[in-house]
């Protein structure tokens, strides 16, 4: 992972389906309300969380709270080739049912990264530190 320094770091991007941001190593990727993630509304925030980061990868923090619910190809897609720049996945869910679809996600589609569950954001936030690259100065 580069040093971008703090310039690049405030910077957030608002994409057609997500917010994405990246501080202090770690990418933020803040889902819309989406009724139904399904296959191409995965590769599209794919392919912009990607253009975003570029060639480097990251521990991610992705909320979707505001997800109602998810296809099983949109699921099997993020769990394999969607993974692509994530060195660990926390998942900030809300509501029992994305609760629930997220477990399932973790357990069922076995995602290739380190993944887990998260209902506060700070504990998310901390669990992803142990997975952040040095940085050379």
């Amino acid at each position: 992972m580069a040093n971008f320094g703090k310039d690049y770091e405030e910077n957030s991007k608002k994409t057609t389906y997500l917010e994405l941001s990246l501080a202090d190593g770690v990418l933020y990727c803040i889902y819309d309300e989406i009724e139904e993630m399904d296959l191409n509304i995965a590769e599209i925030c794919v392919k912009d969380r990607l253009a975003y980061i570029g060639e480097y990868s990251y521990p991610s923090l992705f909320d979707i709270t505001k997800i109602r619910q998810s296809t099983k190809r949109a699921r099997d897609y993020m769990a394999n080739e969607g993974n692509a720049g994530v060195t660990a996945s926390a998942i900030l869910v809300s509501s029992p049912m994305i609760k629930m679809a997220a477990n399932f996600y973790i357990k069922v589609n076995k995602p290739k990264n380190p993944t887990r569950m998260f209902t506060n954001r700070e504990e998310a936030v901390e669990w992803l530190q142990q997975f952040k690259q040095k940085t050379i100065e």
